[in-house]
């Protein structure tokens, strides 16, 4: 399987909402919106607004995806990932690198290549 990653450095080839969306797996879907509504960040979602193509790729953006904040700065940089900004890293993405530093280290290891 090839390498996706977002703009924060998530493995978009290795999310679940992502391959569900792939096989148009709605059971996958409706299982990952139960879940999401559980957490209480979003109520009564909708496996649709589950399915996600990844972050700068084409087609549909999850709930999550959609409204993230570091895909839609690099979007409007006209980047594909936090690698190509002169401000990396910047405060923008440090709430999500000090809870997942796996994210800052593939946006590293891309960058370098």
């Amino acid at each position: 399987m090839t390498e996706i990653f977002g703009c924060c450095g998530m493995d978009c080839s290795s999310c679940e909402a992502r391959r569900a969306t792939e096989r148009n797996d709605i059971e996958t879907l409706a299982k990952i919106a139960d879940a999401e509504e559980s957490r209480g960040e979003h109520s009564f979602i909708l496996p649709s607004r589950i399915r996600c193509t990844g972050c700068m790729e084409p087609g549909a953006k999850s709930i999550l995806c959609a409204e993230c904040r570091i895909r839609i700065c690099a979007e409007q940089r006209g980047i594909p990932h936090c690698g190509f900004c002169e401000e990396f890293p910047c405060d923008l993405g440090d709430i999500i690198w000090e809870a997942i530093p796996e994210y800052k280290n593939n946006i590293e290891r891309i960058k370098s290549r």
